[in-house]
């Protein structure tokens, strides 16, 4: 390991106090919480300040770390546990952000931009509407590419219920997208 602390020896010691551990710990992983955090909020700020929410909870239980699944597991599900409660806590989503964070081509023109970001509008209100363990399951699925049984760890659920869970997102989007698909506006 190069003479590096595995992941399990930092938070043995963020548990003790030690603050420059626990600063490891974040800079190992804080890349992947911001991005789930923000696939879930699609906003900058509510994603930095729910990557940070995320953090300081792994700071204030790193004692109650068994060490029984890998740090990044149940670092995960308390990401995981607080992407739903901040959809809880927080019922308004701004508008003006694209579905995937990112933007038309640039060789694409004015009005190509514009249609593309009215999808893009369409699709994320059609995400916002579903339920939020649904929406969860089917970000984790779709864009973060987890498994079912990784997505099954995160959300403290069986491997038929994740199933379950996306069977019934793919349903109620498609059944919301369906209307817009016959408009011509999708």
């Amino acid at each position: 390991m190069n003479g590096e602390m595995d992941d399990r020896q930092l938070i043995a010691q963020a548990a003790a106090g030690d603050q420059q551990a626990f600063a490891e710990l974040v800079t190992r992983h804080q890349s992947w919480v911001l991005k789930l955090a923000y696939r879930y909020t699609r906003d900058r700020q509510d994603a930095e300040e729910l990557a940070q929410e995320i953090f300081f909870k792994a700071w204030r239980h790193a004692g109650s770390f068994r060490g029984e699944s890998a740090f990044s597991t149940w670092l995960y599900r308390l990401a995981v546990n607080a992407c739903l409660n901040q959809r809880q806590r927080k019922k308004t989503r701004p508008d003006h952000l694209p579905l995937t964070g990112e933007h038309a081509a640039d060789s694409a023109g004015a009005g190509d931009e514009l249609v593309t970001s009215e999808r893009e509008l369409r699709l994320k209100s059609a995400l916002d509407s579903l339920p939020a363990r649904q929406r969860l399951a089917l970000v984790l699925a779709s864009f973060e590419d987890k498994s079912y049984e990784e997505i099954a760890i995160a959300m403290d659920v069986s491997v038929a219920a994740v199933e379950s869970l996306l069977f019934r997102a793919r349903q109620n989007l498609a059944a919301i997208l369906r209307p817009l698909q016959r408009q011509g506006e999708l």
